[in-house]
């Protein structure tokens, strides 16, 4: 029998179009394990693959990265499904963006309980941390301390740098006591201890334990399974702003949003993530008013677009932001 060249077309087309561009090396996962996230996009020069992860919920990111494809649109990402988002047991998303176009994958993922110290399991050697008053312990969370002066204290110096500078230095401990009146010069630029002994060493410094963190896999690994819920931002008392830039990703984000590529839930909860995590900063963050209405102005969606095209900078995109929180439409 022939069959007419438009039937044969439509099916090829229809077999193409069906056809699984994300691929994961299983279903179900635990805490711990590997991921590999491996597929074929249709290839495009200057592209970047934007690779995220929904909770069950879809109400947060646990990992975001992006990445250019091979030549021939092939791409392989492996990470380990542990750290301080992965909280949940149930179903996660993965989302792939590329070239205007969506693509999603779904797993299980299980979380068992992790004791505090694993067998085997052996702390990076450090030397005794000088002894530090500890009590009235005050939670600074809402008014970071670190974010009152613009530089101070720089990450690549290790808090015993300053203590040092502060007790044998006048004019530095006056200066400080003026900025700072209602802290003391631990809280400001030293650490708090952990359950670990020796860690984090105030001899180090925090650029130090970043680095390590994410250069050295058997570190990542070590201190993912000591401290589950927790990032290393959090335990050293940094922002993670103050070791890297707005990540390319939340420009990505723009203009998939403004394409409509993405909802605004999941732009939103991008937004949301990078301020809480003290990366995208705006200053004088308005408060939300939940009063107001929950539709977004087309105007922030064409700023959105305009800045992903490098056609305004950052604070006009900044501003629209403050406006979305102002009118309770992003929730910080």
């Amino acid at each position: 029998m022939i069959i007419p060249f438009f039937m044969l077309v439509t099916t090829l087309f229809s077999v193409n179009a069906f056809a699984e561009p994300v691929e994961i090396n299983k279903e179900n996962y635990v805490f711990g394990e590997t991921i590999t996230i491996s597929g074929k996009l249709p290839y495009s020069a200057d592209e970047f693959v934007g690779l995220q992860i929904l909770n069950p919920s879809k109400s947060d990111i646990v990992y975001i990265d992006q990445f250019f494809p091979k030549s021939d649109g092939s791409f392989s990402k492996s990470l380990k499904v542990q750290g301080p988002k992965w909280t949940s047991d149930g179903t996660y998303t993965i989302k792939i963006a590329y070239n205007d176009k969506i693509y999603e994958k779904t797993f299980l993922f299980s979380k068992p309980e992790i004791s505090n110290e694993e067998p085997g399991s052996n702390p990076p050697p450090s030397n005794e941390i000088p002894t530090q008053p500890v009590e009235n312990d005050i939670d600074t969370s809402f008014l970071n301390p670190k974010l009152r002066v613009s530089g101070f204290p720089d990450p690549s110096n290790a808090p015993n740098y300053y203590y040092e500078r502060y007790f044998s230095e006048d004019e530095y401990k006056n200066w400080f006591d003026s900025t700072f009146s209602d802290f003391t010069i631990y809280e400001v630029v030293g650490y708090k201890p952990t359950h670990v002994s020796g860690f984090p060493d105030e001899n180090n410094s925090p650029w130090y334990y970043v680095n390590r963190y994410h250069k050295e896999e058997s570190y990542k690994d070590w201190f993912d399974s000591q401290f589950p819920t927790k990032s290393i931002y959090d335990i050293l008392g940094y922002p993670e702003s103050f070791f890297q830039k707005v990540p390319d990703w939340i420009k990505n984000n723009a203009k998939w949003w403004s394409s409509d590529l993405i909802s605004d839930a999941e732009f939103f909860n991008g937004i949301t993530y990078l301020i809480n995590e003290g990366i995208l900063i705006i200053p004088n963050l308005p408060d939300s008013d939940t009063s107001h209405s929950k539709i977004v102005p087309i105007w922030v969606k064409h700023t959105a677009s305009w800045w992903a095209e490098g056609k305004i900078d950052e604070n006009e995109f900044l501003k629209s932001i403050e406006f979305l929180v102002e009118n309770g439409i992003i929730q910080v």
